[in-house]
């Protein structure tokens, strides 16, 4: 499987970069409760523990990224099977970039096209929330949705299947939200429902809009600050929360139509191919075989005729040979292909079996979290929506 694309979205300060170094640190060390962990190539790795460090560091927070700076993070991710096998079956791509390319866009910066561009192409797109804005905006602040009103007229551009995740959500669950308190209070603003109602009625729309709460730094790690839009730290460890949740709801999908395209792929055909060469096989071997009855029939014929016995020391004997040697590597390459044949059923195998637990776990754990945050998911009812 190739590289999945998954852009987030979000504006200046929404907590983009912090998520990505959570995200990471969550998924590089493998847990039970997740079923895959990722890697990285060794230098970006090395980045991401240093933003990390930064995170836990007791006075102070990642540097926002600068408007020229971009940064494409490819996450290798691998399962173990339930034969103790470790399968790579895809990767993950993850963009960071400065929110100011989404609600200050300049069209004379090279990366600022690049991130549009990725945007319109992407299948996934999770839209970033900032936590402290949305607690602004349920006390009547309208600055949340000022600064979405520019990230939804790019995220309109794609095709792709749209999640929102709710940042900082430390902050909110501590003020006593829910999320279907911050989800009802975002739908009543026009501009936030005419997007959402747009998106269900799209093809990517089919299975719902999902709202996601996360916090990459966990409930008792940062407070808000007395200015009432800093986070302030208080010492201790970090406790990320639901991070993985948006990425197991955007693979789910894409691991589901995997499954269906495996189940009416090549394992027929497969077969179908290593029962034609198991065949020539067996003819190459049965003709290798008659070759000393050939050269027995050569020495009698010799033994009764001088030509025959010309044709044996000038020409045959030279000929069997060459044609018993093209015969011997020819089999051996029928039969490395059987070979390669029954490796790749192997793997497609494997491949489908730790791709059936991945779909088995998500489903767990998005049931879990559905259950915790009830009508946290929006999906197309007759007349608008319902929640499930």
């Amino acid at each position: 499987m190739p590289a999945i694309p998954v852009t987030v979205l979000g504006p200046a300060e929404s907590g983009k970069t912090v998520y990505l170094a959570s995200l990471f640190r969550r998924l590089a060390i493998p847990r039970p409760d997740l079923g895959f962990h990722v890697q990285l190539p060794p230098e970006q790795s090395t980045r991401l523990n240093r933003i990390y460090q930064q995170i836990t560091s007791p006075d102070s927070w990642p540097d926002p990224q600068r408007r020229a700076e971009i940064s494409e993070w490819e996450f290798s991710c691998s399962v173990r099977t339930a034969r103790n096998e470790t399968y790579s079956p895809f990767s993950i791509t993850y963009l960071d970039y400065s929110g100011e390319h989404l609600t200050e866009p300049d069209g004379r910066v090279e990366a600022g096209s690049r991130v549009l561009s990725r945007i319109e192409e992407s299948e996934f797109l999770l839209v970033l929330l900032d936590g402290v804005k949305v607690l602004r905006f349920l006390d009547g602040d309208p600055r949340l949705t000022e600064d979405l009103v520019a990230v939804f007229s790019h995220m309109m551009k794609s095709r792709g299947i749209v999640h929102f995740v709710i940042t900082k959500w430390d902050v909110l669950s501590a003020a006593g939200h829910t999320v279907q308190a911050v989800m009802d209070c975002l739908l009543r603003h026009p501009d936030f429902r005419d997007v959402v109602e747009t998106m269900l009625r799209s093809p990517a729309g089919t299975k719902g809009v999902r709202f996601i709460p996360v916090s990459s730094v966990g409930p008792d790690f940062a407070a808000l600050g007395p200015d009432g839009m800093t986070m302030v730290k208080k010492g201790g460890f970090p406790a990320p929360l639901n991070v993985e949740i948006p990425f197991m709801a955007v693979l789910l999908d894409l691991f589901e139509a995997q499954l269906k395209d495996m189940e009416r792929q090549a394992t027929a055909s497969q077969s179908q191919q290593i029962d034609q060469r198991s065949q020539r096989l067996a003819w190459v071997r049965m003709a290798r075989d008659r070759m000393p009855l050939a050269r027995t029939f050569l020495r009698a014929a010799a033994a009764r005729s001088p030509v025959m016995r010309l044709v044996r020391d000038h020409m045959a004997e030279a000929f069997l040979q060459f044609v018993e040697t093209q015969m011997s590597a020819y089999g051996d390459r029928v039969e490395q292909d059987i070979t390669q044949l029954r490796d790749r059923m192997l793997q497609a195998t494997s491949e489908k079996e730790a791709l059936n637990g991945l779909v088995a776990l998500f489903h767990a754990k998005l049931a879990e979290f559905e259950a915790e945050h009830p009508g946290s998911r929006l999906i197309k009812g007759e007349s608008s929506w319902t929640t499930a």
